[in-house]
């Protein structure tokens, strides 16, 4: 492979979740700068499906040479590899980290028939009112974040899966689960507009644009808080100058001040990590999602 020339054509970038997800949009945020920074065109590819495992198998099983990635999330890396049986790929031997690209704020909201305004009255509502509340999640780690979200606060809730963050957003909004945890690029204009309500938001501060709505930990509750974020892959055998190419351009993006106003309007936190640190943290982070699957009796699909 000619790594001197490298990139000589478009580089795609494959997606778990569908077009106008807060990944998508963060990826189309950084597009045109990547463009100026590699000298090629980025190019989005979804492939939706299957808790996000179309999307990581497609990019196990493609070429190392450069010009086909993943942009991961904690559901391919740290859930689906304790929740599912068998996936196809072994997310450590087959892709590899190349950093961190940011944290994705997330909202616990309700429908506004629901008479609750924090965690605390939603606990004791649903307690009172057994089996009467279903909560929206859009992907595996959204599950096992509601499930710790039941546990920490003591809520009597069904789960109802969704295909995703804004097919859960319409759903509360329709009615049909009364709590969604949902984005903040997706929700803001419905909370706005009266037709959800949002009670906290997850991490270690309240958002300009949401100024009301308290943190977990201002809640009181910051075990509960809901961990979401996207961090870029390889297919193995990828090689290192090309993976060090694509982390500095990456790097360099994500410290653009236009960039970063942008993904943080959108609850996006933007954050970079070496490959090592990356690497690293989907261990930890797979171990503690092991230890609550357990907790909570769940088998592997």
């Amino acid at each position: 492979m000619a790594v001197d020339a490298w990139p000589a054509r478009p580089v795609r970038v494959v997606v778990g979740t569908p077009a106008g997800s807060t990944y998508d949009f963060m990826l189309r945020a950084m597009q045109e700068p990547l463009r100026a920074a590699l000298g090629q065109p980025i190019v989005i590819e979804y492939r939706v499906g299957a808790d996000q495992i179309l999307a990581a198998r497609m990019v196990a099983g493609a070429a190392g040479d450069g010009y086909t990635l993943l942009a991961g999330t904690r559901t391919q890396f740290a859930v689906n590899p304790v929740t599912h049986a068998s996936l196809g790929y072994d997310s450590d031997r087959d892709l590899v980290p190349i950093t961190f690209l940011g944290s994705q704020i997330l909202l616990v909201a309700v429908h506004p028939s629901l008479p609750v305004r924090t965690l605390a009255e939603l606990a004791a509502w649903s307690r009172a009112h057994p089996d009467r509340i279903n909560y929206g999640a859009g992907s595996g780690a959204l599950m096992l974040a509601g499930e710790a979200l039941k546990a920490a606060i003591g809520a009597d809730m069904t789960h109802v899966p969704y295909n995703g963050l804004a097919p859960t957003l319409q759903a509360m909004i329709a009615g049909d689960v009364q709590v969604g945890i949902v984005d903040v690029a997706s929700a803001q204009a419905s909370i706005r507009a009266g037709r959800v309500r949002a009670l906290v938001v997850s991490g270690r501060g309240r958002l300009p644009q949401l100024p009301d709505v308290p943190t977990f930990i201002e809640a009181g509750y910051p075990s509960a808080d809901l961990p979401l974020w996207n961090a870029l892959f390889a297919p193995a055998g990828t090689p290192e100058a090309i993976l060090a190419r694509v982390r500095a351009a990456f790097v360099k993006v994500l410290e653009e001040p236009e960039v970063v106003a942008k993904l943080l309007e959108a609850g996006v936190v933007p954050e970079t990590s070496t490959p090592d640190a990356l690497g690293e943290r989907l261990l930890q982070e797979r171990a503690e999602v092991a230890a609550l699957v357990k907790s909570l009796g769940i088998a592997p699909k």
